[in-house]
This record gives structure tokens, sequence and C-alpha cells, in this order.
């Protein structure tokens, strides 16, 4: 409706989340991520975004506004809470016309054969991904990363080259702009480290000093957290894997494990969305995934542990858990 909001009058009636939209869209994108939201209004002239909820009766508080459009969502026709939308408005409703599933990953990584198995772990769980061979050197930003629910940078052995300025920006605009996750394992530290990646720098969640190959022991420090499903609170790598040491947290990150072999520094860190249809999640683990050189041997299918940490980290990343 437009020139319209809610009157309210009492606190059934106020919105439960106020938040900033740059256009209409966002603002029903943001509404449409969170499953109680039944309204939305969004102020033309400050771009205020208002969700409401227990709105069915408060149809009769509606007042003239020449500034701000109300929605109402149609029960039945909202996406299950791992899409995202895109949305068509007509005079009161917002209905669904089109879906980006989650369920879809760029994969940007070496030309190794394990990136096989790592695909086809994704798979396993429903997760399809678009690689193809050395795309993190040679991504362009096509096809555009915000088409997808999570980027997942493995850099394997194809560490000590940049990728391309485009492919970057395209990355950093999904993530800040569209809501789709990123996950990084090393050597992104390495590569931050050594003047790479430089559009990317926001996404970097911590640091590292230096670096070693052995297995490693997860620790747990926040209980529950999803990317710890199906995993005990502390676990050893049966495998051997390149790894950070000396880390820092950074850009408003969060350690989730540590990790006994890093000298400090964290096995994974997050950082939550603070608007979750806008802004993506991310994740950075400390291994170096299918690295392989000297004694490293992780492939993805011979460690059940990192393997089921990386399948809900991609999970978490996309907000599917």
């Amino acid at each position: 409706m437009t020139g319209y909001r809610f009157s309210c009058t009492n606190t059934t009636c106020l919105p439960f989340i106020n938040t900033f939209a740059s256009y209409i869209l966002k603002c029903q994108m943001a509404c449409l991520a969170e499953t109680q939201c039944q309204a939305v209004s969004f102020d033309i002239s400050t771009s205020n975004c208002q969700l409401f909820v227990n709105i069915s009766n408060q149809i009769g508080n509606i007042v003239p506004d020449m500034n701000t459009i109300t929605m109402i969502t149609i029960a039945g026709t909202r996406v299950p809470s791992e899409l995202i939308t895109t949305t068509t408005t007509t005079t009161n409703t917002i209905t669904t016309t089109a879906a980006v599933p989650k369920y879809t990953a760029l994969l940007l990584s070496d030309s190794g054969g394990a990136v096989q198995n790592l695909i086809s772990l994704l798979q396993s769980v429903g997760i399809n991904s678009t690689y193809s061979p050395n795309n993190v050197r040679y991504y362009n930003g096509t096809p555009d990363a915000a088409t997808f629910g999570v980027v997942i940078i493995v850099t394997g052995n194809s560490y000590g080259y940049d990728m391309t300025t485009n492919g970057q920006q395209s990355i950093l605009n999904a993530q800040q702009n569209n809501a789709t996750g990123v996950v990084l394992t090393e050597w992104a530290a390495l590569q931050f480290n050594n003047g790479f990646w430089t559009i990317l720098r926001p996404l970097q969640l911590f640091t590292r000093s230096s670096g070693s190959t052995t297995n490693i022991t997860m620790n747990l420090t926040i209980p529950n957290h999803p990317i710890w499903n199906n995993l005990s609170t502390s676990f050893t790598s049966t495998s051997i894997v390149g790894y950070n040491t000396g880390g820092l947290l950074i850009n408003n990150s969060t350690i989730l494990a540590s990790c006994s072999q890093c000298g400090g520094g964290p096995g994974v860190a997050v950082r939550p969305s603070s608007i979750p249809a806008i802004i993506g999640r991310i994740v950075q683990i400390t291994h170096a995934g299918h690295y392989t050189s000297g004694i490293a041997n992780f492939s993805w299918a011979n460690d059940i542990n990192l393997s089921t940490m990386m399948i809900n980290a991609v999970k978490w990343a996309s907000n599917l858990i």
C-alpha cells in the first residue's frame, strides 16, 4: 500500500526490527529472511525499514503517510528460510516470482584432484558447486558471486598469485549487499600477508605470523554453535594438514574454536551478519584444506571431522543452519 503506514497504539504493533535498506527490494528481502515477519514498511525519505509481526489485529490501524510503502505477506507464499528471493510488489502484497537457492556455492580453488572430493562432499548434502580449474587465480566476476548462497575460497597449492580486481569486487559486493556468505581456508591469511587480495581484506577474520604442517586439534569455544554439529567439543584431525600459527582476530570477528598447535592463533573464526537479508556471514578456517606438500595428506575424503566442519561452515555461511 503506497502512502500508508501502521499507526501503533500498543506494543504488539511495534516493529520487532528496525533496519536501514538502501532501496525497497532490500527491505522486502529483510522481511522474507525473517520467518516471523508478516508485514514491512519502507520509508522512502529515510530508507528506514520496519518489520512487523502479530499484525492481524492491526490492519485497521493504517494511516496515510506519503513517504511510506507498507506491504503485507501472503500466507503460504513465503519461500523456505534457506532461499533468498527476488520479489514483485503489488498494491498490498509481497509475492515471490523467482528464487536464488542458498544451496549453491561458487568454489574458488586450484586444479588439484582433491577439489573434486570437496565438490562431491558438498553435493552429498545438496550443495551444488560452480568451479573451474585454478579459478582462485582467474575468477573475473563471471558468474556474479551475488547469484550464489556462498563463496568458498580454498587456495590449495595455488597461493602466491593474486585474483583479478573484478573477481575480488564481485565477492565483496555479494557479501556486503546480497547476503552471500564467504568461507575462507588457508592460505588466505598468507595471501593477505603477501599483499594479494587487497579488495577482500574486509573479509579477513584473522592474521598469521607463520605456518606449519601436522595433525591439529580443534577446541570449541562457543558451545552449541551450528558449525560444530555432529562434532566433539575437541577433536584431533586424523590427516596431516598445513595451518596458520600466531594469528590475531581482526575485523570484528569472534573465535569459534582454538587450535592447540596454532601458537595461540584461532582454529576457526566467524563473523555473524548484522543484517541477515543484506550482509553475508563469514567463516575463516586455519587449516589449508587440500594443500599437499611434504607430509600434508588431507584430501576432503580422509578426515571425517574436518570434512564435517567444512560442510557445517558452508551451511552456516549460507544461512542454512
